[in-house]
């Protein structure tokens, strides 16, 4: 069982949102920022194995995380499409894409967020 101590973690959780490009009938840009209602939160990280594979003609490696949070009202907006931002030591940064949201230990204590994050080399 995790306990509100072990969230040691400070991570962003992001939304995205498209904004018309300046050429007529173009592609739409993708944005990533702060999810409305979702603030920085503390997590608990448990990296459950990678693995690598080939995408678009490169190798990718990709490692899948389970990220535990306290349940509070507004994470309940947190949909699978958006992504969690957590911040290296250095100050870079490394994103894992949702996947996956399940309510554990009872409903409205913890929330578990699958996510991946994908590293092309």
């Amino acid at each position: 069982m995790i306990s509100v101590g072990d969230l040691d973690t400070p991570v962003q959780i992001q939304s995205n949102t498209f904004t018309a490009n300046a050429n007529y009938g173009g592609i739409q840009d993708e944005v990533w920022a702060a999810a409305n209602g979702v603030a920085t939160i503390w997590a608990y990280m448990i990296f459950k194995g990678g693995s690598e594979k080939e995408e678009g003609e490169q190798k990718v490696g990709e490692q899948k995380v389970d990220f535990y949070i306290r349940y509070e009202t507004y994470k309940d907006l947190i949909q699978p499409n958006w992504r969690i931002k957590h911040t290296l030591s250095g100050g870079t940064f490394a994103y894992y894409y949702i996947e996956g949201i399940a309510q554990i230990d009872g409903r409205h204590k913890m929330t578990k967020l699958t996510a991946t994050h994908k590293d092309s080399q």
